[in-house]
This record gives C-alpha cells, sequence and structure tokens, in this order.
C-alpha cells in the first residue's frame, strides 16, 4: 500500500502539472507527463540525500509536498482537461486501416510482453546487477546517494545517476527490485509517443506516424533492453522527447523541450552528441524560441543533469571522474584511430539478430517476388517512377537482412585494407567472439545486440529519403537536420571515444531522433504489411531466443516469469555466480555484510532481494582490520581474491564456500557486538 502511494502521488503530481501546462496536443501533453514524473523521482533523491532522508517516511513527505502544489496549479490555471479532440480522430485513423491496427495490435501484445519480463523476472542482465541497481541499492541503504567507498567497479561511482535515481526511489518505494525494469519500459513508451508526435509536426499523416512509431519498438534492443535496469533506453528518451517539443506548435514546448535536452545528460553523456541537432532545431524556430530552449537546457542541467559531474569533480577533481578508470574509453580526433572506430561501429550497427543465412535468403526471394508484383500492380493505374517506388519500399524490408549481410562484409574487407582488419587471424572480432561465445553482430543479447537488422534499413533509406525531398523543395529543414542526425553522431562518437563492443548500444539516440523520418516508408498498405511482417518476425524471433530471458529455456529452466534469481542467472549463463546468491540467502538472511567482489558480480543481490542485508565494501589489500572496526561478523570474498580471503584465515576467521564463485568469511564475537554501518 504504501509503496502504491508513493509511486501513485509521483505520477498523479506529473500528470497535474502536465494539464496544467494547458498543451494543446495531447502528445506533448503525455511527453511533459514524463519529463514531469521522472524529474520528480530525481528531486526528491536529491534533495532529500544531505539529510539521509530518502526513505519511504522521507519521500512520503515529499510526495505529499509535491501533489499538493501540483493540485493547486492544476485549480488554479481553470482545472484543465486533457487536450482529446485531435487525439480522437487520429486513432480513428489509424485503426480504420486494416494493416496498421494489425501492426499496433503486436506492438500491445509484445509491449505486454516486456512488461511480464520486466515485473515478474528476477534482474540478471550483467550491467544491471553488476552496477544499475547495486548502486541504487547502496544509495538506499545509505538514506541518499552519495560516493560508494571501496566499489567493486567504479562505474557504481563515476557514470551519471539520473536513470539509478528512478531506481533508487523505486528501490525504496518497494523495498525491492520488483520495478527494476519499469524506467527502461516507460522510457520506451514515451519514444514511442515521441517518435509519432515528431513525425505528425514534420507534416506526415496519423497512419504511417504510427506506423513509424510501431516500427521503433520492434527494434531489437528496445525490446530485449525494455526488460531490464539498463540505461540506454532512458538516455535516448530524453533526445526523442526534446525533438518532439522542439517541433511544437506552442510557445512553452521550446522550454520544455531544452529541459529535456538538460535532464539527459545527466542519464549518458553520449546524449550530448545530438546536440547540434537539437540546437538546428531551435534556431530554426526563431529568436524567442532558441532563447527559451537554452534557458531550458540550463534549468534541466542544473536540476536534475549536473549532480553526477559534480559528485565527480568533488571526489576525483575531474567532471568524468579521472583516476577511477573511466576516462581509459575517451580519446581525441586521430587517424586512424577515428576512422577505425567508425568502421567498426558500423559494422556493429549490421546486426542480424538471430536470422539464419537460409531465412535471409527466403526472405530476399518473398521480398522480390513482393516488390515486382506490388510495382506491376501499381503500374495499371500510377505512373512507371511511382510503381517503381512502392515496389522497392515493399522490398526493402524483405531485403534488409541479406543488404545488412552485404554490408558488413564489405565494412569488414574495407578494415582489412586499411591495416586495422576485424576478421582474419589479427582480427579485433577473433576474441571478441571467442569470449562471447557467439557471433557478434548474429546474436540477441541486452548487452552485444544493435537495434536489428531493418534499423539500419529505415534510418539509412528515410534518411536518403529526406535529404533527396529537401533539394527537391518538398521538405524542409526540419527533415534535413533529422536526416543529419545519424551521421552526426556517428562521426562524434567515433572521435571522442576508442572502441569497445558496447557502443553499438548508445546509437539507440541517434535512432530514436532519426525515427520521425520512417514515415516516409509507410506511403500505402502495401508497404505497411510489408514491413510490419519482417518486424515482427525478427523481434519475435528475438526475444524468444533472448538466452538472458529465453521464451523456452534450452536447459528446462520453465518459462521466465517462473525463474528463481538462481535460475534466472543460470539460464543467463551465470551458474556459478546463481549458485553463489543462492548459498548466501541460505547462510546469511540479514544483518550486516562485508564485501570483496568483482566488477562483474552480481553485486546487487548481496543486498538481499528486500534490500534486507547492509553492505559494507572492504578494501582488496587490507580487508580485516576495516571489518573489525566495522562491527562485520560475516564478509563475502569472490574466489579471485585468494590474498583476501587468505587474510581472513591468518587473523582466525572461518573461511568456507558457499557456492558458485564466493566464499563466506565468518567469526564469533562477544555478545552485544554490533556493526556500525
Amino acid at each position: 500500500m504504501v509503496s502504491l502511494l508513493l509511486i501513485g502521488s509521483a505520477l498523479a503530481t506529473a500528470v497535474l502539472l502536465a494539464l496544467g501546462a494547458r498543451l494543446s496536443s495531447l502528445v506533448s501533453t503525455l511527453l511533459v507527463t514524463y519529463l514531469a514524473f521522472t524529474a520528480n523521482l530525481g528531486l526528491t533523491t536529491i534533495a532529500l540525500s544531505p539529510i539521509q532522508a530518502v526513505t519511504r517516511a522521507g519521500l512520503g513527505v515529499a510526495e505529499a509536498l509535491l501533489l499538493v502544489s501540483a493540485l493547486a496549479f492544476w485549480w488554479v490555471r481553470g482545472r484543465p482537461a486533457p487536450p482529446l479532440t485531435l487525439a480522437r480522430v487520429a486513432v480513428r485513423e489509424v485503426v480504420s486501416d486494416l494493416p496498421t491496427a494489425a501492426f499496433l495490435v503486436f506492438v500491445l501484445v509484445l509491449l505486454g510482453y516486456e512488461l511480464v519480463l520486466g515485473l515478474t523476472v528476477p534482474p540478471n542482465n550483467t550491467d544491471a546487477i553488476a552496477y544499475h541497481l547495486a548502486r541504487a541499492a547502496a544509495w538506499a541503504q545509505h538514506g541518499g546517494i552519495y560516493w560508494i567507498p571501496n566499489v567493486p567497479t567504479v562505474r557504481m561511482n563515476a557514470f551519471q545517476p539520473f536513470a539509478e535515481q528512478q531506481l533508487l526511489f523505486l528501490l525504496v518505494a518497494v523495498r525491492g527490485g520488483r520495478l527494476a525494469a519499469l524506467p527502461q519500459f516507460l522510457a520506451e513508451l514515451a519514444i514511442l509517443v515521441a517518435v509519432y508526435g515528431s513525425a505528425r509536426r514534420l507534416g506526415f499523416a496519423a497512419r504511417p506516424a504510427a506506423c513509424a512509431a510501431f516500427l521503433v519498438a520492434t527494434f531489437s534492443l528496445f525490446a530485449l533492453e525494455a526488460t531490464t535496469a539498463q540505461n540506454d533506453i532512458v538516455a535516448a528518451s530524453f533526445p526523442a522527447v526534446a525533438v518532439c517539443l522542439l517541433l511544437g506548435p506552442g510557445r512553452i514546448e521550446p522550454l520544455l523541450g531544452g529541459m529535456a535536452a538538460g535532464m539527459g545528460l545527466g542519464v549518458k553523456l553520449t546524449t550530448g552528441l545530438v546536440l547540434p541537432i537539437l540546437v538546428w532545431l531551435a534556431v530554426r524556430r526563431g529568436r524567442w524560441s532558441f532563447a527559451a530552449a537554452v534557458a531550458g537546457g540550463v534549468v534541466g542541467f542544473a536540476l536534475l543533469g549536473m549532480w553526477g559531474y559534480v559528485l565527480n569533480y568533488a571526489e576525483t577533481g575531474h567532471l568524468l571522474g579521472a583516476g577511477t578508470g573511466v576516462l581509459e574509453d575517451r580519446a581525441s580526433p586521430s587517424y586512424p584511430g577515428s576512422v577505425m572506430n567508425a568502421l567498426y561501429l558500423l559494422y556493429g550497427l549490421m546486426d542480424l539478430s538471430v536470422l539464419s543465412n537460409n531465412l535471409i535468403g527466403w526472405l530476399a526471394v518473398a521480398g522480390l517476388l513482393a516488390g515486382v508484383g506490388v510495382a506491376a500492380w501499381t503500374r495499371r493505374s500510377e505512373s512507371a517512377a511511382r510503381a517503381a517506388r512502392n515496389g522497392l519500399l515493399v522490398a526493402l524490408p524483405f531485403f534488409a537482412p541479406i543488404l545488412v549481410l552485404a554490408g558488413a562484409a564489405l565494412i569488414a574487407d574495407v578494415t582489412g585494407w586499411l591495416g586495422f582488419p576485424l576478421r582474419g587471424p589479427n582480427g579485433a572480432l577473433g576474441p571478441l567472439n571467442a569470449s562471447l561465445g557467439l557471433t557478434y553482430t548474429r546474436v540477441s543479447s541486452s548487452d552485444y545486440s544493435a537495434l536489428g537488422p531493418l534499423a539500419v534499413a529505415a534510418v539509412i533509406v528515410a534518411s536518403a529519403i529526406a535529404v533527396v525531398a529537401y533539394l527537391r523543395g518538398r521538405a524542409d529543414s526540419r527533415h534535413l537536420v533529422l536526416a543529419c542526425a545519424a551521421p552526426c553522431f556517428l562521426v562524434l562518437i567515433s572521435a571522442t571515444t576508442s572502441w569497445t563492443s558496447f557502443l553499438i548500444r548508445f546509437f539507440t539516440v541517434a535512432a530514436v531522433v532519426a525515427a520521425p523520418l520512417f514515415a516516409w516508408l509507410f506511403p500505402g498498405r502495401a508497404a505497411t504489411v510489408a514491413f510490419a511482417v519482417v518486424a515482427c518476425l525478427t523481434v519475435s524471433l528475438t526475444v524468444a531466443d533472448d538466452p538472458a530471458k529465453p521464451l523456452s529455456s534450452p536447459y528446462g529452466y520453465g518459462r521466465p516469469w517462473n525463474l528463481s534469481p538462481e535460475l534466472a542467472l543460470a539460464g543467463n549463463s551465470r551458474g556459478a555466480e546463481g549458485e553463489a546468491v543462492a548459498g548466501l540467502d541460505r547462510t546469511v538472511t540479514s544483518g550486516c555484510l562485508g564485501a570483496i567482489v568483482g566488477e562483474s558480480d552480481p553485486t546487487y543481490y548481496l543486498y538481499g532481494s528486500h534490500l534486507q542485508r547492509h553492505v559494507i565494501f572492504l578494501p582488496e589489500g587490507n580487508p580485516v582490520t576495516p571489518a573489525k572496526d566495522d562491527g562485520l561478523t560475516a564478509v563475502v570474498v569472490s574466489t579471485d581474491f585468494a590474498h583476501s580471503s587468505g587474510q581472513f584465515v591468518l587473523d582466525g576467521w572461518k573461511v568456507r564456500p558457499i557456492g558458485g564463485v564466493w566464499l563466506l568469511a565468518t567469526r564469533k564475537v562477544p555478545p552485544g557486538t554490533a556493526c556500525r554501518p
């Protein structure tokens, strides 16, 4: 009941604020509701952290005050109702077209499946349990955001915290991680609304605009990550919202769009790589709108975006965390480094999901037949040029996988010619594939997947159409600037980072900014059917084959929503860690617990399913003295740290394996001894 009141109050506050803004569009109202909700969770956790009051009681007081203030604001503004008139017309247009309605039904089923997985499957994604949820759990036990001592990975401190602040609120509200995937899922919904709204504001009709949003929902990484506590979708949501609001008709929307951009910088620094696109959109609207957008950006960054950088600077003397190791992935523009990064990133984006070569071939055959058939049928009543266009758009989704396959081969050959090969005996993919145990770009994984084959084709073709339309005077500079989003992002990220296999996930930011242009790919029913069929097929295979949450486990673990944490970890090839978590739950049910664990260990599970264990991280080099100073009687030690476990043995502690990758060091103390968290 308490959790429902806390979350419900935050949602009610957001709705009242959005309604009180009196925006003319339901799309803008929904997006501002999303901004207000996430801002609420971020502001309350920031404001209460200095006094360590991020507790149920502290959040309850804060939410009560905010709700009363929002209610007063809504009342003073005349108790405005949601603007539904134009929305009803758009809904009728979408559902009256059978292929579009069928596409909508599939997307709703897909979103429902994602929500079920997010609410029922214990977290088993590496990044989520190693640092996203782990840092939020550490903050929850401390009562607020702080620099966590002796962390097993610098990511728990140095990375921007806004997404994890939402996790912190939810962990405290429900006393556990049952809603850990909610920020990502809500962010996906916000992106879909923003893509639809942006397409409408670019001049597209409701039906193709809706199809553009539906297509985004079927991209591999969205379907895979929406069920996790990662933050790539959360990061992408703020630029997507900013684009839609900057395209909006109202005078207040540029201000809110700027706030969205500033807030996004608090989730991931890479959201800043699309700031040139957002600035261009704001400048195009005129001086007042540009000034409002800049002011909003400053406010959003000051209120919510800057605190991770401030904490880094206070603790390390550098905004990004100098001395923590986080800067190692940063780079300056160079040759061949930047070119190599760009080509490696492009290769990673050639994502085929789990489509087999046989299926790719059959799809190409189907695309050829469908394209020729539609072109011939259209030629009976249309010009040859229009018939050819319709045929090509129908064939495009079927040919997308084979084109992506050919593109990957071409990129690999180019890297070999330039002297930094991807494939072959000395290629970067050799050790990467060996460490993955899988073929890079042909996996279903929230860690290593990109957006799927349709995403690459959609971004390239829709952007090219926008450029041609602009040159022919059939589109304006708004279309052109969105077409530049992906190339701009690629150039900037290639020039400022050193390549790792994870960088392809960041491309979600550029994809959602360009996504409103996808509406050009849906001129009629035939193209809608073609894209819907291939998109539904690809994403269905992707989510069913997700090794972290497979619909049917090859190891006989059952449906994913029935898994325990141990089995969920085992199903994601983390069997030893699952045994460790189960062993810890058997031996230490509550109380204080010391920890010396590795950077990829399931650190979040040290706290327990209801955060019933208070975790104190200890230094690897000299753990015994601080363990005694803190009054600890039990310490988990990773098997990788034999030196640390040996020190406990020498000091008279009993060290024994509890299963998997963890050992447990325990000691007896006089009655009345208590730990000092």
